[in-house]
């Protein structure tokens, strides 16, 4: 055997070792004792990181701007660099969750209502919901442990144990709330004590992205159900109140060669309008789906780890790529598609007033963009960490959680 040939093979060993070392350090560093979990905060920084973001496009004329302004902008000191925390708004006060703290802000002056340290690192949240004890919100910790506060003051109200890392929570209704933890099991709980009621769980593969969609819990009169996306690449809908079963739908099936291709995760929004819900799945599929049958009424090949927003009018979503799109609600077919953010790692697409969308990149950059034919129409700087987290969006004003911790009100 020649000296090239040797060098060769042993050069494919070392790489091969290297690999599974890395694979293996990823597993154990989440401290979990299932197969898999996290790899990294997103599908953007798996990829080339010598790979530059597209550069920015200046705004066309006038004519198709719009007078978009910062309203305030406050550090509210809850670093949220790698979990998919969400702002949350209760009432008069929009409210945040990072590193080990929790924090209310006035929604209309930005000042600071209250704040409340939780003791341990905060993974999940912000959701909330009405009890009989009044507004409460719910998040999660990295330890494993539910958390609900009085919204108005920050108390905490109780504290439930669970398995694992959470890594989402819904908003409650009719007396439940549902916690999605690591290793691919939906908790339902009582929202007015934390006692545990039902539990499902579905499969995780060996390696994921750290996030997971946010349940969403749909109907009524005792008849709701939740919609959870998991790492597998399926849907579930369970009964709300006993956990039961109802529908399971697959938006993607592993494929490839390597463990990055064969990723399926549904982390991203998943968005309920009239009777569909729409979703999106890592390495998948887009899919309108039946929101009581859990049936499939269309699907496109697809990847997006961000999920979806939508009208009656478009589907919107970005995908892995960096690439804008608008579908329609009704077939999925492509109405167009924005190639501006390539390797910006965009957030999900928020439908505002007026046509528009919004959209926060990894450079803390905000976008507005005309929902009809994909054009820039605004741009303000925001977090300069930048933002993994959508706007949340109430009437006409935006509130953009970035990762450094800076909550920032956004009009026009």
């Amino acid at each position: 055997m020649s000296n090239t040939l040797i060098k060769w093979f042993r050069l494919r060993l070392i790489l091969s070792i290297l690999i599974t070392s890395s694979l293996l350090g990823l597993q154990g560093c989440s401290g979990q004792s299932f197969p898999g979990s996290q790899l990294l905060e997103s599908i953007g920084s798996i990829g080339n990181k010598s790979a530059k973001p597209a550069p920015l496009k200046k705004l066309k004329p006038v004519s198709n701007t719009i007078n978009a302004r910062q309203v305030w902008q406050v550090k509210t000191g809850a670093v949220s660099r790698s979990s998919q925390i969400h702002p949350f708004i209760s009432g008069q006060a929009v409210i945040v969750a990072g590193g080990v703290q929790v924090s209310a802000w006035n929604k209309n002056t930005g000042k600071l209502l209250w704040k409340t340290k939780i003791g341990e690192l905060i993974s999940a949240g912000v959701n909330g919901g009405s009890t009989a004890n009044g507004q409460q919100i719910y998040l999660g910790t990295a330890n494993g442990n539910a958390v609900a506060l009085d919204a108005l003051t920050g108390k905490t109200l109780w504290v439930e144990r669970l398995d694992s890392e959470i890594l989402s929570v819904s908003r409650s209704q009719e007396q439940r709330v549902a916690f999605r933890t690591i290793d691919g099991k939906l908790h339902g709980l009582n929202s007015a004590t934390g006692e545990l009621v039902w539990q499902q769980s579905q499969r995780t593969p060996a390696l994921t992205l750290h996030g997971a969609s946010v349940p969403v819990i749909v109907g009524g009169r005792g008849n709701s159900f939740v919609i959870c996306g998991f790492d597998n690449g399926k849907i579930a809908a369970y009964a709300l109140q006993s956990g039961a079963p109802v529908w399971e739908a697959t938006l993607a099936e592993p494929r490839g060669q390597s463990e990055l291709d064969r990723m399926v995760d549904i982390d991203g929004k998943l968005k309920v309008l009239g009777k569909a819900l729409f979703a999106s799945a890592l390495n998948g599929v887009i899919s309108g789906i039946d929101l009581e049958k859990g049936q499939m009424a269309w699907a496109k090949r697809f990847s997006s780890s961000t999920g979806v927003d939508a009208d009656r009018s478009g589907l919107y979503s970005s995908d892995s790529k960096g690439n804008i799109w608008k579908f329609r609600p009704q077939s999925g077919e492509p109405v167009w598609k924005m190639d501006d953010l390539l390797r910006r790692e965009p957030t999900t697409p928020i439908l505002f007033d007026a046509g528009l969308l919004i959209v926060g990149d990894k450079q803390g950059n905000l976008h507005w963009i005309n929902a009809i034919n994909g054009q820039f129409v605004a741009r303000l700087k925001g977090d300069p960490a930048g933002y993994s987290v959508a706007p949340v969006v109430e009437g006409n004003a935006a509130y953009v959680f970035g990762k450094s911790g800076m909550l920032t009100k956004l009009s026009r």
